[in-house]
């Protein structure tokens, strides 16, 4: 009997934490398996920097499902250091609008899109400045982790979250997991 009270109070607070904050539990779907967007990172690139600081940025992204702070991604920052295409919050709008067209070739119907993410995604990176800044003061949330730029993971997350969002009809795999997903990402501000 306790274990079944004790069962209902976690599911309770569980529901309680869900209900205060629908954005702390994510639909366990990739938006690449939904939507067939262009990715213009190397495979080998993503898997080396994912290698190196998966874990970091893990902790970065449940601390912001859990009402954290913002912090920076240290995935982001090695894939932007790699491609010099961010530099803090300096974003190389053009050569990143010409990576993604480049990774769209024979998709025209993803140049606008392409081109529309990347600019205002840069723009807001831009004006959250200050606030990255001030997130690269605070203590990393493991004593091992590196501290890295917010602008970098901000950019990647809010360019992704563009592209999906504005998947043009013919590449958007609809299902019951991707449209959840879809539901998710108009209800929370930086979703995936």
């Amino acid at each position: 009997m306790k274990k079944i009270l004790l069962f209902c109070g976690v599911v309770l607070v569980a529901i309680d934490a869900i209900v205060a904050n629908p954005c702390a539990n994510p639909p366990k779907i990739h938006p690449k398996v939904c939507c067939d967007f262009p990715m213009p990172l190397p495979e080998a690139l993503v898997a080396s920097c994912v290698g190196q600081y998966g874990a970091q940025t893990k902790r970065v992204l449940e601390s912001l499902l859990s009402g954290g702070p913002p912090r920076g991604a240290c995935v982001a920052e090695c894939l932007a250091n790699a491609t010099g295409l961010i530099t803090g919050t300096d974003v190389n709008v053009e050569m990143l609008v010409g990576g993604f067209k480049m990774a769209a070739e024979g998709k025209p119907e993803w140049d606008a899109v392409c081109e529309k993410g990347v600019t205002t995604c840069a723009s807001m990176v831009k004006s959250l400045a200050p606030a990255f800044d001030e997130a690269a003061k605070l203590p990393p949330l493991d004593p091992a982790d590196p501290i890295c730029s917010a602008g970098p993971g901000f950019m990647l997350f809010c360019t992704i979250k563009t592209l999906f969002m504005e998947c043009p009809a013919k590449y958007y795999k609809a299902s019951p997991e991707c449209d959840a997903l879809k539901q998710y990402a108009e209800t929370c501000p930086l979703s995936f």
